[in-house]
């Protein structure tokens, strides 16, 4: 008899566990759920460095004396701004003074209206030859040579006159250059012996030459001033063939800076070319993209490096 108690027991139990086992068809267990919620595509992780997206180099135009320079590294400026004057060597002002000489020009007009008056004498000679060919007081071969003349003395005006027209194209050009480096009051045997060096563009003064300084020489075409822009900044990074395979031109990206902690900001991808940068055929290929960066408090500085960010939409 306990033996059947056990027995029936022990079936009970058996029982009872396939039971709880067991489950409908189609019917998950909690474990079975689907996953709720959206998957986030993966994050896409490069270095970059800053650059500044407008520069422009503001040179010396001749050899010449550093004379005062008028502006700070980091200070605003206006297109046309004085940026420094300098001091014309000796013979730099005597080369340029000549360049801003009418003599030329002087020189062709006198000789456009000799060949004029020239030309003016033969027509009126053809005329009486013409006239004395009808009486047969005048050969035909004297009015060909007289028609002779009269061609070249044509084109001879005609290459005077594009020469002077030449001549007058250079010197309005040379002036309008000379008002630029000298001031308005530069002209025809007027040219100042101080020059001015002038912002190309409305923006800041991001690099001084090292050299320069007050009382300073420095050859021509050496560049005095850097000014651009700072905000927007610019960041370049390459990227590899498979991550920027994932990014589009406006994902939104965050980057932060070890020379700037605790701050993150945030850029925009605003450039992705459709040719990688040179490489190896062995190699994988890079491409050089870019992202703009707002900067309206102007902490970011031209060549920071960064740690980029970007979460791809697609």
């Amino acid at each position: 008899m306990r033996i059947a108690a056990l027995a029936f027991a022990l079936s009970a139990i058996l029982l009872g566990a396939a039971a709880t086992s067991w489950s409908a068809p189609g019917q998950p267990t909690a474990k079975e759920a689907p996953p709720t919620g959206v998957l986030r595509p993966a994050e896409v992780q490069f270095t970059g460095k800053l650059y500044t997206p407008i520069k422009f180099n503001v040179p010396l135009p001749f050899p010449a004396f550093i004379q005062n320079i008028g502006v700070q590294i980091g200070q605003q400026v206006k297109k046309d701004q004085e940026l420094a004057r300098y001091e014309l060597r000796q013979e730099v002002y005597m080369d340029e003074k000549n360049k801003l000489s009418a003599t030329t020009i002087k020189e062709l007009e006198y000789r456009l209206a000799q060949v004029e008056v020239d030309l003016d004498k033969l027509t009126a000679k053809h005329r009486e030859l013409e006239v004395m060919t009808k009486r047969n007081m005048a050969s035909q071969q004297s009015i060909s040579q007289n028609e002779k003349e009269i061609e070249a003395a044509r084109k001879e005006k005609t290459s005077i006159q594009e020469q002077l027209n030449l001549a007058r194209d250079v010197y309005s050009d040379r002036l309008i250059l000379a008002k630029e480096r000298f001031g308005r009051d530069a002209g025809a045997g007027n040219v100042p012996k101080v020059g001015f060096l002038r912002s190309p563009l409305d923006g800041y003064v991001l690099w001084i030459n090292s050299e320069a300084r007050n009382g300073a020489h420095l050859d021509r075409e050496t560049s005095v001033f850097q000014v651009g822009s700072l905000d927007p900044m610019i960041i370049r990074a390459q990227v590899h063939e498979i991550e920027v395979s994932k990014i589009v031109e406006g994902d939104a990206a965050t980057v932060v800076f070890d020379a700037i902690p605790g701050r993150e900001f945030a850029a925009t991808v605003s450039r992705i070319p459709w040719t990688p940068l040179p490489a190896n055929l062995q190699q994988p290929s890079y491409y050089e993209i870019e992202l703009t960066i707002p900067n309206p408090d102007h902490s970011l500085r031209e060549g920071l490096k960064g740690q980029v960010t970007v979460v791809p939409s697609k």
